[in-house]
């Protein structure tokens, strides 16, 4: 009897132990934190059918609203709401916030790697503010540049390394990366895609984000 009680004992030391050595590395029961889902979007329209009008104008955008927490697309029923978190309509893209909506939206564009982002930034982030976008619009400025007359000519095309971190309009923090502005995500250096007659259709943007939903951010 003696020798369970002293065996008993032993172990009980060794259990509370080895559970202080964990605390003492982070490893507790509470400090561990689930790895992220990267979610990926695919060819979500961004006013595909825009058509001029009969004096050549350009109507007003139609903007698609998208929940990154749902990973679904918001009704422009609701576009007044805080149900979407970013709006799409060509190369723009707007947040819910300031003048584009009652949310908390704000955003940036950093340079970096989507993986290697693991923390997003404290300070530097707007709202939009009319004209003035948190992502910026315009070749170059943002997530994009316009290739002209060069090859592939007249195209859209993604530039590397140009990461979109963002607030959602409930506050939470998002990183965020355009792959794709044409349906398909397709290979743009190829000679099928330089052709007019063969290119895949434009303003169907694919990207990839996560969404940090503990209010921390930590990615």
């Amino acid at each position: 009897m003696k020798y369970f009680n002293a065996f008993t004992y032993l172990s009980l030391i060794s259990t509370l132990l080895l559970f202080s050595s964990c605390e003492e590395d982070g490893e507790g029961v509470n400090d561990v934190q689930a790895e992220l889902e990267v979610q990926m979007a695919e060819d979500i329209p961004a006013d595909p059918n825009v058509t001029r009008n009969p004096d050549g104008s350009t109507p007003p955008p139609r903007f698609t609203f998208f929940n990154l927490t749902d990973g679904e697309i918001v009704d422009r029923a609701d576009s007044a709401s805080t149900r979407w978190d970013i709006a799409l309509a060509g190369t723009t893209i707007l947040v819910n916030g300031g003048t584009s909506g009652p949310g908390q939206g704000t955003a940036q564009v950093v340079n970096g790697t989507f993986e290697d982002l693991s923390e997003a930034p404290e300070t530097g982030y707007a709202s939009d503010q009319g004209s003035e976008l948190a992502i910026p619009a315009g070749s170059g400025n943002g997530w994009y540049t316009y290739t002209g007359g060069s090859n592939p000519p007249q195209a859209i095309l993604t530039i590397p390394g140009r990461i979109i971190v963002l607030q959602t309009a409930d506050g939470n923090y998002a990183k965020m990366e355009i792959l794709s502005y044409y349906e398909g995500n397709p290979d743009t250096s190829t000679e099928e895609f330089a052709n007019f007659q063969t290119r895949p259709a434009g303003r169907h943007l694919t990207f990839q984000y996560v969404v940090q939903t503990n209010g921390s951010r930590n990615f």
